[in-house]
């Protein structure tokens, strides 16, 4: 439980002020849960995004992850698409092997978005990757690969279907995988 109180604060330090705040994503699959809170970063002239969050499963593994991306928006095509890219931080515990995660990762995304009548919908792909120079604790080296599509239900809802591969490979090289499942979600912008 004293691994979630950072989650906690940042939830807090995000939410306390209403105007920095843009949202939250919630996924859901039979065996883990990713909840995720994103804010835009006006360092970067709203050009970027950082988030927080944790993704936990049914055997009790615990990771918190916090995102800083700049983010791109190509509007001089018919298809529009936004590309993203920069570092993911992870920490937590594999519960079943007493392995510590720790990593900082490089990674981005790309979101293309088909305006289909009035509801349109998302294609997002995005993955992370840690070498083992920037792992820590018990980690050698971690993958993060997802993917989703989403329709918007309204302009500030998103409902998605998707499938996430987060993956750690500890000192033995052993790999563990935290979530390897297709998940429903919902993204709500306010």
């Amino acid at each position: 439980m004293s691994k979630l109180l950072p989650v906690a604060a940042a939830i807090g330090l995000i939410l306390g002020n209403p105007a920095n705040a843009a949202g939250f994503d919630l996924s859901l699959s039979n065996e883990t849960a990713n909840f995720e809170l994103f804010t835009p970063l006006r360092v970067l002239n709203d050009g970027g995004q950082l988030s927080l969050g944790v993704i936990y499963n049914d055997l009790d593994d615990v990771v918190l992850h916090a995102k800083m991306v700049a983010v791109g928006t190509q509007t001089n095509t018919r298809v529009p698409y936004q590309l993203a890219f920069g570092a993911k931080a992870y920490f937590g515990e594999v519960k079943e092997a007493d392995v510590d995660v720790g990593a900082l990762a490089i990674g981005g995304s790309i979101n293309i978005q088909y305006a289909i009548g009035y509801n349109p919908i998302d294609f997002h792909i995005e993955g992370f990757f840690t070498p083992g120079i920037t792992t820590f604790g018990d980690t050698e080296s971690l993958i993060e690969i997802g993917a989703r599509v989403s329709i918007e239900i309204v302009p500030q809802a998103k409902a998605f279907v998707g499938y996430r591969l987060l993956e750690v490979e500890d000192q033995d090289n052993f790999n563990w995988e935290l979530d390897d499942n297709v998940h429903f979600g919902i993204r709500l912008q306010f």
